[in-house]
């Protein structure tokens, strides 16, 4: 507990420095703010559009698909906002060097090299996000108990471990290759795919994004969660895909950590 109080304490650091660091350029920040939640309600009206022409898509209604682009926008937010300012950096770290000062730190080199940068302005897509799902789940009918949200909350903590999980074993290979970057940028490309329901895909492509790559873990689990239309596996399964790909990014950047020898070794 100890440990864990002063790691807590250390975040809450971080945390203050980049609040500090945005109200410096409020303008710019308010700015971002209105970007993270514009692209949020363009997708918003794509949905109206769609159905307007149809009442389901894949057994999907509106209120359903409602509730999985607020899940998706929720966990696509707060990776933005907790972690890809960090991994985005690692790759130009390692290269120039400046990754020694992070190893000389008396804390985690991976706490503080995934953890140390915090995007505020992220946070106005996340807060967008949860009204997204609560006008879903009003306009799906969707019937909200204390089991049901824990679940829902439970599968969204997956959903963030697992993108956390993916990238994090991505970016780390940049200790050992140079264009990682490209390798970065077609996942996240991939990834939005998590967006729509899987059942809009043919079989094999269905299977793909559940038990190789999986994304219907991202937003697609989670809003059958809350509507109670989850088969009883899938939550055993998100947990123990998050719990391996959080162990496997750890094991993964020990085993870089030991390997790295500074920019000039």
């Amino acid at each position: 507990m100890k440990v864990l109080r002063r790691y807590l304490r250390l975040y809450a650091v971080f945390f203050r420095n980049c609040l500090v660091r945005e109200m410096e350029f409020r303008g710019n920040f308010l700015a971002n703010c209105a970007t993270t939640v514009a692209w949020l309600v363009y997708y918003l009206f794509f949905i109206e559009i769609v159905y307007a022409l149809t009442d389901q898509v894949a057994g999907w209604s509106k209120g359903e698909t409602l509730v999985l682009a607020g899940s998706f926008s929720l966990s696509w937010g707060l990776m933005n906002a907790l972690f890809s300012p960090n991994l985005s950096r690692l790759p130009e770290e390692i290269q120039k060097g400046t990754f020694d000062l992070v190893l000389t730190k008396p804390v985690d080199s991976q706490f503080l090299a995934t953890a140390r940068m915090v995007n505020l302005a992220e946070f106005a897509r996340t807060l967008m996000s949860f009204l997204v799902v609560g006008y879903g789940v009003r306009e799906a009918g969707i019937p909200l108990s204390v089991t049901g949200v824990a679940v829902y909350l439970v599968l969204m903590a997956c959903s963030v471990m697992i993108l956390f999980g993916i990238d994090s074993l991505i970016m780390t290979l940049s200790f050992w290759l140079v264009r990682i970057r490209n390798l970065d940028a077609a996942f996240w490309s991939v990834s939005i795919i998590a967006r729509y329901p899987v059942d809009i895909f043919e079989r094999t492509l269905r299977n793909i994004l559940t038990f190789f790559l999986p994304l219907a873990f991202v937003a697609t689990v989670p809003a059958r969660g809350l509507a109670r239309t989850m088969e009883p596996w899938m939550l055993p399964a998100a947990v123990a895909i998050a719990g391996f790909l959080m162990v496997a990014s750890r094991l993964f950047w020990l085993k870089a950590a030991r390997s790295y020898s500074s920019a000039g070794g």
